[in-house]
């Protein structure tokens, strides 16, 4: 970063008068992601402008004089992004921007107030040098998070498979058990390892007569059907035996009609004392149906949500939709009613079950389902039970868009980086982006959160809920692997989807939970030896996990970027095109992964590859 410069007044940095166009500055001093204290009295900044203005300082004003700190220019598209590291301040600071309009060639100051002709003592945003940073594990920064759905991973004892189950790899269906368990990715575990593991995140384990448990009947008991309680012990003993930590996953929205609250609802009225654990809008609870408006999976649903839901079914003939809850339920879904959060019983009674597997089975951390749906106090409330029982305890939001509410330092570290998942597919499976605007949304991406959140963002390509990406990519499987260099050298914690690495296909739930082909993992041996190799660089190289991020070029089918820490810089390219490709990249570098060239400011990059290079 360049040295800070002091100066007399404020004015004599640019002069006056200020420029007082509408200029598009956006700037939040109470967002970490604008402002991010980084400890010792230092701070992140970043800040957004429109292209028109050119060289911008941060002016800070503290008993020590006037600094003024450059900042440095990120251009991305239609805006720029300006970062700066400033600090360590020993006292309260005054802050404010300085910048030079390339239309007009006047000063543009800007002020907690915005834009301004001149800046006063009372224009300045104030930082408190004693302000704590976002608080995320250390450990997950730039992790390497495995994802496993456990009736489809592995099938470690048969003598607990469901009745019913099915054939290992059969076709997947809803409502169908193939027999995976948790002892199965015990056995599992050296191969898991040789991925480059930092930890594991397991879909829901607790009882449910689903296939995919996220509506529980019991928060304090792991399904039999997984092993029970002491195989998550034995998971979790042998999983950090190898230095791998283990997330698990749950939905506090929403559970089963069996769930004992609601069953005592179902069998005693208005009269249970778990009335207020769910809201009824009309007593007593039940289904309506309408048959003629009854979709084909509706209809084929509706035995089997009277028989094991035990809610009974009403028939009616007026007007609404084919299938309708008296009480609240997850998205209308009959069988997922959901839990009243905003009361202090089932609150209390959720909270004891997430301090419960952390305390009593040394879990690693959460991995929250639909946290947009649960009560906006009740995050806080969860954050704070969690790091009393486990300090450095991981919790991850599932928010499909924008995630900036619930990452600011009093829910959660990261979330599933859907957004990330989107701009691999129209880069690299649909062709939709060209290089550009994929880079520039890289751009935006990478400024949405503090540092420290960007950094365990859970960034993945595919996912229990999505489409396989080799599937989007129509099969071709070179596309998946850009996908995956991209998803290990961009910021965060990569997610890899159990078999994701060998090739595995699938399209929408229930085709993307398909067995682990452990049989035929052989025909992608040079996929998951990527895979290993990129995980191994990111262990050996810190900066490709915890270092800063920034675009370098972008051709219509090809990008660069590069991470840095300290003195360490890496190039990587993407060239998703059949013919070889050349980006203007200042500098040379020595090729150390993939097939490409870095010299005489030159990134040569082959057909349908990518290269990493060290400069």
């Amino acid at each position: 970063m360049p040295p800070a410069k002091k100066y007399e007044d404020d004015l004599g940095i640019y002069g006056l008068p200020g420029d007082v166009a509408a200029w598009d500055i956006r700037f939040d001093a109470g967002d970490p992601a604008d402002l991010e204290p980084i400890g010792d009295g230092r701070f992140r900044l970043r800040l957004h402008t429109e292209p028109g203005i050119t060289d911008g300082r941060a002016v800070l004003r503290s008993p020590d004089g006037i600094v003024g700190v450059r900042l440095v220019p990120i251009r991305a598209g239609r805006f720029t992004q300006w970062t700066a590291t400033i600090g360590p301040l020993r006292h309260q600071t005054g802050l404010s921007f300085s910048f030079v309009s390339s239309d007009s060639g006047k000063p543009v100051y800007v002020t907690r107030a915005g834009v301004a002709a001149a800046v006063e003592r009372l224009d300045r945003w104030q930082i408190d040098p004693t302000a704590s940073p976002v608080d995320t594990p250390e450990w997950a920064r730039g992790a390497v998070i495995y994802q496993i759905f456990p009736d489809r991973f592995d099938n470690g004892d048969p003598s607990n498979d469901p009745e019913g189950t099915v054939e290992w790899g059969a076709d997947p269906a809803f409502r169908q058990f193939q027999g995976g368990d948790l002892d199965g990715i015990v056995r599992r575990l050296p191969y898991i390892e040789s991925l480059g593991t930092d930890a594991v995140y397991l879909n829901p384990i607790f009882d449910s007569p689903s296939m995919h448990k996220y509506d529980t009947t019991n928060y304090f008991s792991v399904d039999p059907a997984f092993g029970g309680d002491e195989a998550l012990r034995r998971l979790v003993t042998s999983a950090h035996a190898r230095g791998i930590r283990v997330i698990l996953d749950a939905s506090f929205n929403h559970v089963h009609p069996r769930f004992f609250a609601f069953a005592d609802l179902l069998e005693r009225g208005e009269q249970s004392e778990y009335a207020d654990w769910f809201v009824v809008h009309d007593w007593p609870p039940r289904i309506k149906i309408r048959k003629r408006k009854l979709k084909p999976w509706q209809r084929d649903s509706l035995t089997t949500w009277e028989q094991r839901s035990g809610v009974p079914i009403e028939e009616v003939t007026d007007a609404g939709p084919g299938v309708e809850t008296t009480y609240e339920s997850w998205f209308g879904v009959p069988t997922m009613p959901r839990l009243a959060l905003h009361n202090p019983a089932p609150r209390t009674h959720v909270l004891d079950a997430a301090r419960y597997w952390l305390e009593e089975f040394d879990i690693d951390g959460w991995r929250m389902d639909v946290v947009r749906y649960v009560d906006d106090d009740f995050w806080p409330e969860f954050r704070k039970v969690c790091r009393a029982a486990k300090p450095d305890a991981y919790l991850l939001a599932e928010v499909m868009g924008d995630a900036s509410k619930w990452l600011s330092g009093d829910a959660f570290d990261a979330t599933m980086n859907y957004t990330f998942r989107a701009l691999a597919l129209g880069f690299l499976a649909r062709g939709d982006m060209d290089g550009t605007g994929f880079l520039d949304h890289c751009t935006r991406l990478y400024g949405n959160h503090p540092l420290a959140v960007t950094l365990v963002n859970h960034n993945l390509i595919g996912s229990h809920d999505t489409p396989r990406f080799l599937t989007e990519a129509g099969g071709d499987l070179w596309r998946s692997e850009l996908a995956t260099v991209f998803q290990l050298t961009y910021p965060g914690a990569p997610g890899i989807y159990y078999g994701d690495e060998v090739g595995m296909e699938g399209g929408d739930d229930p085709h993307c939970r398909g067995a682990m082909p452990w049989n035929d993992v052989a025909r992608r041996e040079t996929f998951t030896e990527t895979v290993a190799t990129l995980t191994s660089l990111r262990r050996r190289r810190p900066a490709f996990r915890t270092g800063e991020w920034a675009p370098l070029a972008a051709g219509t089918d090809t990008v660069a970027y590069e991470r840095r820490l300290g003195r360490s810089r890496y190039v990587i390219g993407l060239n998703r095109s059949a013919k070889s490709a050349a980006l203007d990249v200042p500098g040379r570098g020595e090729t150390i992964w993939g097939s490409g060239t870095h010299s005489g400011g030159v990134l040569r990059i082959d057909p349908k590859t990518a290269v990493i290079t060290k400069s």
